[in-house]
């Protein structure tokens, strides 16, 4: 689903501060701050990870280990400003490994993005600020199911995760201009098959890429 990011930018601006205040502490070695931090990321990182596979065993493990990964060698996490694309770029990197794994794969292009699926109906609806029916909210995963797993994901990367091109190409190891294509084509496909809906989630296409 997607996410207005009407008047959004002051949260964003305190989000990223929590964010590098917590990064910090954490490198520093506080128990504390790590407990915060993963209570501070699980929810978003695991309704993400969601997204690729529906094995929710493979996806707690995942986490898991993200997370023991980085307490374990927290001395060796690099330093960075952008803790919430490194933490889904590395979560992303261990589910396409033990998807591969478990489908004794070598190698795959992409992982399946399916974001009409959600074990959590209510969380999926919270994610639009605006006022939308079942029925609208319905139709729009639907709508959503059209798109390719890349226009699904970089759509979810930029409105649900509120992260940059810049982040959303690290993420997804493409370049800025390839992920302002992917966007730049999927939302034109909604509004294509839903001319009113970019206008009633306030996203417009003008500008923004």
């Amino acid at each position: 689903m997607l996410k207005s990011d009407v008047s959004s930018t002051p949260n964003v601006y305190a989000q990223h501060d929590t964010e590098a205040q917590l990064w910090l502490r954490f490198r520093q070695g506080s128990p504390a701050a790590f407990e915060q931090l993963t209570t501070y990321f699980y929810k978003d990182l695991h309704f993400y990870g969601s997204r690729f596979t529906r094995d929710t065993d493979l996806l707690k493990d995942c986490l898991q280990d993200l997370f023991v990964d980085l307490w374990v060698y927290r001395q060796k996490v690099m330093e960075t400003n952008y803790i919430r694309p490194y933490l889904y770029k590395a979560l992303r990197r261990k589910i396409y490994r033990e998807v591969l794994r478990q489908a004794n794969q070598s190698s795959d292009e992409t992982l399946p993005f399916d974001e009409a699926f959600h074990s959590d109906p209510a969380a999926e609806y919270n994610l639009i600020q605006t006022e939308l029916s079942e029925y609208q909210t319905v139709r729009l995963n639907k709508l959503l199911e059209r798109l390719s797993d890349r226009q699904r994901e970089a759509i979810h990367l930029k409105f649900y995760a509120e992260l940059s091109n810049e982040e959303i190409a690290d993420i997804l190891q493409v370049n800025k201009q390839s992920v302002a294509n992917l966007l730049h084509r999927g939302l034109s496909r909604l509004r294509d098959d839903w001319p009113s809906l970019l206008a009633l989630l306030g996203i417009w296409l003008t500008n923004r890429f």
